[in-house]
């Protein structure tokens, strides 16, 4: 222990010095690429007392909002000690895309060899924040939940969600000066998992072993953290919720993590914070039948007449004071109020009596239904689940007979890999355990587009995001809602593939249950 205080000591003094001669306590913003897609907002923090600095960012990857609002809680953070960098919606292009990619490039896949282009800038100003820093967190929401053991599709070692990673568990930098991530890393993630509560998962220690010739995950040397420690000798960590969890408690859990590397390396948040600012309305959830849906300020949703739609959660830069009106609906504060979308409307958003913003309210006409009888377009097709093998698309896709230009929804049945084509029904069979996995087409492997199982919900309804890939339903599903099913009988069900950039549905089968 005496060691590891010491490098620590050693680590944060040089850096902390080049905050030495700032104005104390202050917040500095600065914008880069002003009025552009990709409008770059970083926040310097110091503390009343000069320390170590971290470097947090968040929405590197735009689809992962549990990152970008963690990071941007700490915005507006104080410090009675120690300095912050805050990048909260680093790659913001991709969070109003929210998508993983701009045009098929992830920019945590950049830091290598930053391109002549828009997102090589931003790259290099992170690199340029870097070396400001002592410490370097990249905050992400992943799939699933990352397991050291395999225990299903959706906790495996493969998953990245809701894990604290590192690239080694050690890594000596070239001065010889040694990083000991693993320690950091547990450290701070047990005392987390410490307050998370017993009935939602813990946090997993994951070491992606990033330089080794075996890892699995080789495309982390490209990564930000693998950049931070690796050329810069700065101890980086990957913060991952996970995208099968309420937002707000990602959001939480996230803080959770990040303050417990603050104290370890002596950053302290100033109690109770003393600063006013001007309230900003991020977004809100708005439930939607059972989907729950993150739309940001300004945004307009789109609803069918007879819905029933429920804002469940707002997210601004205050805590308290928030309140939604659902214009000539109830009163001005109509949080967690069942609302019937009959026209269309509009949702303020206030702090205290000031408005932050709005969401727009779209009705439109509901898609009509054709009953199952009347449906030609769609054929049966029974699957011979046992001459079916387990292939690896990316080294085989040649044993898949694809149609070109056809978009085919992969499942597995009873571990057994499926292809069912646009436009197809399939029959399933009672006891069968059934995994929508993704879409994809003989020229693209994964659309990496949502996948809904329209009427069926998770056991925790929490955790219902309108997206059912990985999870493992076993048939007849016993939670499912009649409501949603084709026609009279309730034993024909869409599934849907939705692409939340285009905000269409792009694909659908139906599955008839026996």
């Amino acid at each position: 222990m005496r060691v590891l205080i010491y490098s620590l000591v050693m680590l944060f003094s040089v850096t902390g010095s080049l905050y030495a001669d700032v104005k104390r306590p202050d917040t500095v913003r600065e914008v880069f690429f002003t009025g552009t897609n990709h409008e770059l907002e970083v926040y310097k923090i110091y503390g009343r007392q000069d320390g170590p600095t971290m470097l947090i960012i968040g929405g590197i990857q735009g689809d992962e909002p549990g990152g970008f609002l963690s990071a941007d809680s700490y915005a507006d953070i104080k410090l009675e000690k120690g300095n912050l960098i805050v990048i909260p919606r680093t790659n913001f292009y991709s969070i109003m895309l929210y998508n993983r990619e701009v045009k098929g490039v992830d920019m945590n896949r950049l830091f290598d060899k930053a391109p002549n282009d828009w997102q090589g800038d931003i790259v290099n100003k992170i690199k340029e924040y870097m070396k400001e820093s002592d410490i370097f967190l990249n905050l992400h929401d992943g799939w699933g939940f990352h397991y050291p053991e395999y225990i299903s599709w959706h906790k495996s070692p493969d998953r990245f969600g809701y894990s604290v990673i590192v690239d080694e568990e050690e890594f000596t930098c070239s001065n010889g000066k040694t990083l000991k991530l693993g320690e950091m890393a547990r450290k701070a993630m047990d005392a987390a998992n410490a307050k998370i509560p017993d009935d939602d998962p813990k946090k997993h220690y994951f070491n992606t072993e990033t330089s080794k010739s075996s890892s699995r995950f080789k495309s982390m040397r490209k990564s930000a953290t693998w950049y931070a420690v690796s050329d810069l000798c700065i101890p980086a960590f990957g913060i991952e919720g996970s995208k099968n969890m309420k937002l707000d408690k990602n959001v939480l859990y996230h803080n959770y993590v990040i303050n417990e590397f603050m104290k370890n390396i002596g950053i302290e948040i100033e109690y109770p914070n003393t600063h006013t600012y001007e309230p900003e309305f991020t977004g809100a959830v708005i439930k939607v039948h059972n989907d729950e849906l993150f739309i940001r300020s300004g945004r307009v949703l789109e609803v069918e007449k007879g819905s029933t739609i429920k804002v469940t959660e707002i997210f601004a830069n205050h805590k308290r004071g928030k309140t939604c009106d659902i214009v000539n609906f109830g009163n001005l504060n109509d949080i967690n109020k069942d609302y019937k979308v009959e026209k269309d409307s509009k949702i303020i958003f206030r702090k205290d009596n000031i408005v932050m913003g709005s969401i727009t309210i779209k009705a439109v006409e509901p898609v009509r239904q054709v009953a199952a009888v009347e449906d030609k377009e769609h054929k049966e097709i029974e699957i011979p689940v046992k001459e079916q093998e387990k292939v690896k698309l990316s080294s085989e896709e040649s044993k898949i007979s694809l149609e070109p230009n056809i978009k085919y929804f992969h499942l597995t049945i009873d571990n057994k890999d499926v292809y069912i084509k646009n436009g197809d029904k399939i029959h399933i069979k009672d006891g069968s355990k059934v995994v929508f996995v993704k879409l994809l087409s003989s020229k693209v492997q994964d659309y990496n587009v949502a996948i809904n199982f329209k009427g069926w919900f998770p056991a925790d309804k929490s955790a219902n995001i309108g997206d059912d890939r990985g999870y493992e339903i076993i048939f007849p599903p016993a939670n499912i809602l009649k409501k949603y099913s084709v026609g009279s009988k309730g034993k024909l069900y869409p599934v849907v593939a939705y692409d939340t950039a285009k905000k269409q549905d792009i694909a659908k089968i139906l599955v008839e249950l026996d």
